[in-house]
């Protein structure tokens, strides 16, 4: 009983290696890559507090993702706040690949 005790122990502790962050903000910027198939955001004041130059980025392989596009468009066309699921905050220098999108109403 005290061996399984520790497994789990161990295994809860373990889950804080592949934490999830969700940040959310206004969209700062918006563009495509050249071919079409890449979408790199950036967002205003998000949680990461990473400045405006951090870009976010997903690829635009499914209609999910084309949905996800849609919605940036929305959101940065009316203001809105969107948020953005990442497997952890970015670095200054580098951009993170999107977990997922999604809005709050």
């Amino acid at each position: 009983m005290k061996k399984l005790f520790v497994i789990v122990c161990l295994m809860m502790l373990s889950l804080n290696v592949f934490a999830i962050t969700d940040v959310s903000g206004k969209v700062a910027r918006l563009y495509l890559n050249p071919d079409g198939n890449w979408v790199f955001f950036s967002l205003k004041n998000d949680q990461c507090g990473q400045p405006i130059g951090v870009y976010y980025q997903f690829q635009l392989d499914s209609e999910v993702k084309k949905g996800w596009f849609s919605m940036l468009l929305a959101a940065a066309n009316t203001d809105k706040v969107i948020n953005v699921s990442l497997p952890s905050c970015p670095t200054p220098s580098a951009s993170v690949l999107v977990r997922y999108i999604y809005q709050d109403f």
